[in-house]
């Protein structure tokens, strides 16, 4: 899952990804999103994300976010500008048998990226759109990262 901040607008979006254990995409999900700082911006997509995994029933989850502060923030009991947020996050972990949130570098988190970069295309009052098929806009980035992928463990 991956947020995107433009500072000066106080827009972006957000959007994830989940996969199955072979690493096959079997459902995206973009939205367009305001926020404050690009941190703020991470909560709603893994917000967005819970809800979805909850609708769908999905188990054994892992989540990953480029953003360091976010397993931190979801760890402690601290009042942050980011309570209320941290808090429905922290109820739906719960209710999800607290799945894994762990931080990933920005390279593995491209096609989170993307989605998020395309929701904050979306006029701001689109709903969530979820995608059970990658858009086209994901096949060449998909055939490069796999081709990276087969090369590192070549």
């Amino acid at each position: 899952m991956d947020g995107v901040f433009k500072g000066n607008y106080k827009k972006g979006g957000i959007g994830g990804i989940f996969r199955d254990k072979s690493g096959n995409c079997i459902l995206g999900y973009k939205m367009p999103a305001c926020g404050y700082t690009s941190t703020y911006m991470e909560l709603p997509a893994l917000k967005s994300g819970l809800q979805i995994a909850k609708h769908h029933n999905f188990l054994s989850l892992e989540f990953e976010t480029n953003a360091t502060e976010i397993p931190q923030l979801l760890s402690y009991n601290n009042y942050s500008l980011y309570s209320n947020l941290v808090n429905e996050c922290k109820l739906l972990l719960k209710e999800l048998e607290n799945p894994l949130i762990r931080h990933n570098f920005r390279e593995g988190n491209r096609l989170a990226h993307v989605l998020a970069m395309e929701g904050d295309k979306q006029p701001s009052s689109t709903p969530l759109s979820a995608i059970f098929h990658p858009p086209d806009i994901f096949w060449n980035l998909i055939y490069r990262m796999t081709k990276l992928e087969h090369l590192l463990l070549d």
